[in-house]
């Protein structure tokens, strides 16, 4: 995660990629990209430490 938000990191294209493997298109990466990557790095992290509830709460809270 470290390495993905340095400055003067450069992103390529992004792949979107069917059900069956294929790449169906390229687009250029955009903020939320880099915010979906996050979550998911972080939300992994909060697995290993048993903390799930961290990104399963409600945000009505």
């Amino acid at each position: 995660m470290v390495r993905l938000n340095e400055p003067g990191t450069t992103y390529s294209k992004v792949s979107t990629i069917i059900d069956s493997g294929i790449k169906k298109d390229e687009r250029d990466f955009t903020i939320r990209d880099l915010q979906d990557s996050n979550y998911e790095l972080l939300a992994n992290v909060c697995d290993l430490l048993g903390m799930s509830e961290v990104y399963l709460e409600d945000d009505n809270d």
